[in-house]
């Protein structure tokens, strides 16, 4: 198991193990006996002191006093020998590597002094008197039971001390000769037998509840790692992210340094889920997670929050901001070439980019939340700018940011409340007939006034409203229709075009949903054109062409929306059985005075003509371009030279003057 710095829990929340591995129990367990057997070692040496000096005194008068003071000096040596053993263990601190080595050291001073203990049957037990007799059996035999259970932990140490005290007592008893010192013989044997057992049972004991213990402990470890780390790829998560970063944001406030944080997120990633599967996706992420770690030094944190969002944690980068900027840009940029290079996916290679926000404290923000808000910003700014893309936080943002949450909040409410309306462009041909209008959502906010699209749709797509939208406005549209149909200010040629969402289009359900929706008004839904950006439609192409062709057989009709502004491939357009294309104002403004221009386009009709597939001109504005149109054979068009969006009360009055127009008036009906 690798972790950066040594500890359980709380090192665990300062440390990011690069993975937890299968530990070595039985090394674990061989270093938890030798810690139990050197832990009990001083008060056992103490006892073996206050022993053998008993024994000394006890014994002065019966035996040489020679063999005692020898007898008792090794003792006494062996036992400042093992002492000082013991404190160097302690000075020490023994790892699985040496455990070993420690272990046999253990055993080897023990089955030293068991033989010193042993030699004392045969030393220091009398020929005669009794009693001096019975004090050096029982030390002994005290000597055994103490041994066994002090040295338990170790079993070849427990064991060989037990026999090296006993057995020589034992031969001592049996040569003694007697009665009793038989009895004691057969006694001390059976004693021999029954220490012999216990000090099994106690090994055994032992060696499961550190088994236990270590497998509980291990236990702990996955779970404290999982509590702080990514199950996928195994970077820290959220919650270890927060605590490392609070801890670098208050220690940059106390020491002048300026840390990075880097936000990034994944270009695409959604499309390798959609078409490889989210296997392949979690393989790309483990990659991403590897190459990641390779572009950051020791003390750096990457970081995994979910999906396919990344954070970089770069502390203490710099003593002044500007050096600081440029080392979290350098590290950015690594990132971004690793990233670069393609991944490895089995079978096939893809190759993606990611979006990089980049956040300086405490320059940026002093606490973790605002820190990360402000790169997540940071990083939409530079999807917003093409992807692929860094971009530091920059204060006005924030602005922004609290601009768009009003925007999007605002919306909710909208939705809710009835403010969002429908505008009607009229369609017509440059003869001046008019064949259909495109509805267009406004928000008319009780306080802002009139707010344009280009603000609010994107906010309704990106917070997940666009299908509440697009069920109003399809609602709203059946109204209006019904209205004017009763009315007789439309003919049953006359369309009515809704813009339909790319997640709209890409539902399972939407094809159902929309025949169910409009039928249940009491509409035909061949009075609705559904105007769909080409990108849309492109995307799944055989999906796409079954959902067209199902929407075709029920009335409606298919439009290409802006086309020109996305992959524009004429290739796909043969595939698809669409009806209308709407050529793109971007293209169609500048028809009359930039030839590239006027070839697309020109190119475009020709092409949809052949085709059997009708064309609308966006954006006409001018008598000039209406003109060169006409040139070019685009005879329906769209724009503010025939009118600009209006309210559905305006688009009455426009109907009603329309139709009295006696025909010897312009062709094209004037603007209101």
């Amino acid at each position: 198991m690798t972790i950066r710095d040594v500890g359980l829990i709380a090192n665990m929340q300062e440390t990011e193990p690069a993975q937890i591995d299968p530990p070595d129990f039985e090394r674990k367990i061989e270093l938890s006996q030798v810690e139990l057997s050197y832990k009990g070692l001083p008060p056992a040496l103490l006892a073996i002191m206050m022993n053998a000096t008993v024994i000394i005194i006890a014994q002065w008068s019966v035996i040489q006093q020679e063999i005692l003071i020898g007898w008792y000096l090794a003792v006494l040596i062996l036992s400042i020998i093992r002492y000082l053993n013991y404190r160097e263990y302690q000075n020490q601190e023994p790892s699985e590597a040496t455990a070993h080595i420690w272990k046999w050291r253990a055993i080897t001073s023990s089955l030293v002094s068991g033989v010193i203990w042993g030699s004392a049957a045969f030393l220091l037990v009398p020929l005669q008197h009794q009693f001096h007799q019975t004090i050096i059996i029982a030390a002994l035999i005290g000597m055994a039971a103490g041994g066994v259970l002090t040295q338990a932990a170790l079993l070849k140490a427990s064991l060989g001390f037990l026999m090296l005290v006993i057995i020589p007592l034992i031969i001592r008893l049996f040569t003694l000769g007697g009665t009793a010192n038989v009895g004691l013989g057969i006694m001390t044997t059976l004693f021999l037998v029954i220490m012999w057992t216990g000090a099994l049972r106690i090994h055994r004991t032992i060696y499961q509840s550190l088994s236990m213990s270590e497998q509980q402990q291990h236990s702990r470890m996955i779970i404290e790692h999982l509590a702080y780390h990514d199950s996928l790829t195994n970077l820290p998560n959220r919650r270890l992210l927060y605590e490392r970063l609070d801890k670098d944001i208050a220690r940059s406030i106390h020491h002048s340094h300026i840390g990075a944080l880097i936000f990034l997120d994944l270009d695409n990633f959604k499309t390798l889920n959609d078409s490889l599967g989210h296997q392949q996706g979690d393989k790309l992420l483990n990659q991403l997670a590897t190459r990641l770690e390779s572009c950051l030094r020791e003390e750096d944190t990457p970081t995994r929050l979910g999906g396919d969002e990344f954070v970089l944690l770069l502390p203490e980068l710099a003593d002044v901001e500007q050096l600081a900027t440029e080392l979290s840009e350098g590290t950015a940029k690594q990132v971004q070439e690793a990233i670069a290079q393609p991944f490895n996916l089995g079978t096939s290679e893809f190759h993606i980019a990611a979006s990089i926000g980049i956040v300086l404290f405490p320059c940026h923000g002093d606490n973790a939340d605002d820190l990360l808000k402000r790169a997540d910003y940071a990083m939409y700014q530079a999807k917003a700018a093409g992807r692929n893309s860094i971009r530091f936080y920059d204060p006005d943002m924030q602005e922004k940011a609290n601009l768009l949450m009003t925007l999007e909040q605002g919306i909710r409410n909208a939705l809710k409340q009835g403010e969002l309306t429908l505008h009607y462009q009229p369609l017509v041909t440059i003869q001046g007939v008019l064949v259909g209008a495109e509805a267009l959502v406004r928000w008319q906010h009780p306080e802002k006034g009139l707010i344009d699209p280009n603000q609010f749709i994107p906010l309704v797509e990106q917070s997940g409203l666009v299908s509440q939208l697009g069920e109003q406005v399809l609602e709203q549209a059946c109204l209006d229709i019904t209205q004017l149909i009763e009315t007789g200010l439309i003919d049953d040629s006359f369309r009515i075009s809704i813009n339909v969402s790319p997640m709209q289009f890409s539902s399972k359900e939407f094809v159902n949903e929309m025949i169910e929706k409009v039928t249940s008004q009491g509409i035909q839904p061949n009075r609705f054109t559904l105007e769909v950006t080409e990108n849309s439609l492109i995307l799944n192409l055989k999906e796409t062409v079954d959902k067209v062709q199902q929407l075709r057989k029920a009335g409606f009709s298919l439009a290409i929306d802006d086309f020109g502004t996305g992959q524009s491939s004429l290739a796909y357009i043969k595939e698809l059985p669409i009806d209308v294309i709407k050529i793109d104002r971007i293209l169609i403004k500048d028809i009359h005075t930039q030839k590239a221009d006027a070839i697309i386009v020109e190119g475009t009709v020709s092409m949809a003509r052949n085709l059997g597939v009708t064309v609308v001109a966006e954006g006409v504005d001018t008598q000039e371009t209406l003109e060169k149109l006409d040139d070019f054979g685009c005879h329906i068009i769209q724009g503010f030279l025939v009118a600009e969006p209006m309210a559905f009360e305006l688009f009455k009055d426009y109907l009603q003057q329309y139709n009295k127009r006696d025909g010897t008036e312009n062709p094209i009906p004037p603007p209101l």
